[in-house]
């Protein structure tokens, strides 16, 4: 057995781990208020450390022991997220002299994330990796691909939910090849610490959900359906957005109040672009062209308030139905055929 080889593993490992997190803490640190525990576009980097429980690899035999490794991620989504992982196991091996072993892994992996937003968050994950297996002391070197699955969970401290502690536990599947047979399943659990930046939600200032760098149409009012640039649609173009407008097909050309419908200037269901009679008392009935029904002379007043219900129909008349001679001629105005 060589004592100083593992030692040596252990404390370069150390070493580097230690200059990493200092690096990245005095990279990273001005950028902390950006995360939000995992939100869209967030970044999630660690370190950390646990126990695996090797297979028996033949009559290699690895001894268990603990692992040191630096995680890297990124949450395409709150609740999707993929991340890259690197780890090294050096241990002792049976048979005589206790020979030293190094496992180390190199791995792609997919995250399904639940609670969203909340600081304890769990999730289950699956992935690919290379996964090797080498002693000098044995003069084995193997390597080959193998799939893991597994779960944990996160909990991230404080409002700003940058700083976490992370927890995970899973199955690793690998068939080594060479002077090694069979499949191998190893099974390790751990912990570490955890750093998240650079994400969250972009701003949106109007509140359209197009974020204030692609909206070229920023101030859009509140409920207003806007395209993907941000601007306000305005599909029957009576210049009330969709959304806002309660009378979203109003016809072309006909003008509209504050919430797009048509205008109907005396109430009475007609819209003042069809409305022959455009200043009907509220309580008349109208017909569809908005002249009253009750009409026995047919000038367009109401019987009620016509002074003079037995105009013909052919002359002109004043608001109260009387025939008009504008210019004083004893002539009444005809209408305009």
């Amino acid at each position: 057995m060589n004592p100083a080889k593992p030692a040596r593993s252990f404390l370069s490992l150390r070493g580097a781990l230690l200059l990493f997190v200092g690096a990245l803490l005095l990279a990273l640190a001005p950028s902390a208020a950006l995360a939000n525990g995992g939100d869209i576009r967030d970044i999630e980097v660690g370190v950390f450390t646990g126990s695996m429980s090797p297979d028996s690899y033949d009559s290699i035999d690895p001894d268990n022991g603990i692992f040191w490794g630096l995680r890297g991620g990124y949450f395409f989504t709150p609740k999707w997220s993929v991340e890259g992982t690197y780890q090294r196991l050096s241990t002792d091996a049976s048979g005589p002299g206790s020979p030293s072993v190094d496992l180390s892994a190199l791995r792609a992996n997919g995250l399904w994330n639940f609670r969203a937003g909340k600081k304890f968050r769990w999730f289950l994950t699956l992935g690919l990796g290379k996964e090797k297996i080498e002693s000098d002391d044995l003069d084995v070197s193997e390597s080959a691909f193998g799939w893991n699955y597994g779960g944990g969970a996160r909990w991230f401290f404080g409002k700003s939910k940058f700083w976490g502690l992370r927890a995970d536990a899973r199955w690793v599947m690998t068939d080594p090849g060479g002077g090694i047979d069979d499949t191998q399943t190893n099974f390790e659990w751990g912990g570490g610490l955890m750093f998240t930046f650079g994400g969250g939600t972009p701003p949106d200032t109007d509140g359209d959900k197009v974020n204030d760098k692609l909206d070229q149409c920023q101030g859009t009012p509140k409920g207003a359906i806007v395209d993907a640039n941000g601007c306000p649609k305005d599909s029957d173009g009576d210049r009330v957005y969709d959304g806002l407008d309660k009378c979203a097909a109003t016809p072309a050309g006909w003008k509209v109040d504050a919430q797009g419908c048509p205008a109907d200037h005396d109430g009475d269901g007609v819209a003042d672009m069809v409305d022959k009679c455009a200043d009907t008392p509220k309580e008349a009935k109208v017909d569809g062209t908005g002249c009253p029904v009750e009409d026995q002379d047919h000038d367009g007043i109401w019987d009620k308030i016509d002074r003079c219900p037995d105009t013909p129909s052919d002359l002109k008349v004043d608001p109260v139905g009387c025939p008009v001679d504008a210019d004083k001629d004893g002539n009444w105005d005809k209408k305009t055929p």
